[in-house]
């Protein structure tokens, strides 16, 4: 058999300096030129205002508020297409505020950080009084129910599933809606 060194290739030759070396570094670099092109996107201007920004809120809670119903009495069709809607809209309030709710400190200024962390507060907070009437309300429910036995109530698989898909939803567009609520931007209507 042939002597290892014919095998060896030098390292030198293998590395090439220009080029990310890790998995790491490589969805790094990518991550940086994603926000680069976003921050830095006129395409969408129009959505970037405030009234339109605030428009995209009004909206995406009503789709929001909307699902439970939609899937219950609408079904699966209705209540899949109301998430469709809502899915746009979540794109939309993202692209809207530059994704800043969604960025990791190193991209943002220290305006920018304030906004989405307050924003995320804030987001919390409204979850946390929702999910808790909702909550109170189911309970409460319940408790009239139980104690006459006249009543009954039922709950369908479709009704069930919208308020999950609610529950899930809401979260996720809080922060943005938040975000594109609270920003002034541009203040140009």
């Amino acid at each position: 058999l042939l002597p290892t060194s014919v095998h060896q290739v030098p390292k030198s030759s293998m590395t090439m300096p220009h080029l990310h070396t890790t998995w790491k570094e490589r969805k790094e670099a990518d991550l940086e030129r994603k926000v680069e092109r976003t921050q830095t996107d006129q395409r969408f201007q129009w959505l970037r205002t405030r009234g339109a920004r605030r428009a995209l809120v009004i909206v995406g809670g009503l789709l929001l508020c909307a699902l439970v119903p939609g899937y219950a009495q609408g079904g699966t069709l209705v209540g899949t297409s109301l998430l469709l809607a809502t899915w746009v809209c979540w794109l939309a309030l993202r692209v809207s505020v530059r994704t800043v709710a969604e960025l990791p400190d190193r991209f943002l200024d220290e305006r920018q950080r304030v906004l989405r962390d307050r924003a995320y507060l804030v987001a919390f907070r409204i979850y946390a009084w929702i999910v808790g009437a909702l909550a109170t309300a189911g309970l409460i429910a319940f408790s009239i129910v139980q104690e006459t036995d006249q009543v009954t109530l039922t709950t369908p698989w479709q009704q069930a599933f919208g308020l999950g898909i609610f529950v899930i939803a809401l979260p996720i567009l809080l922060p943005s809606m938040v975000v594109a609520w609270r920003d002034l931007g541009d203040a140009r209507d």
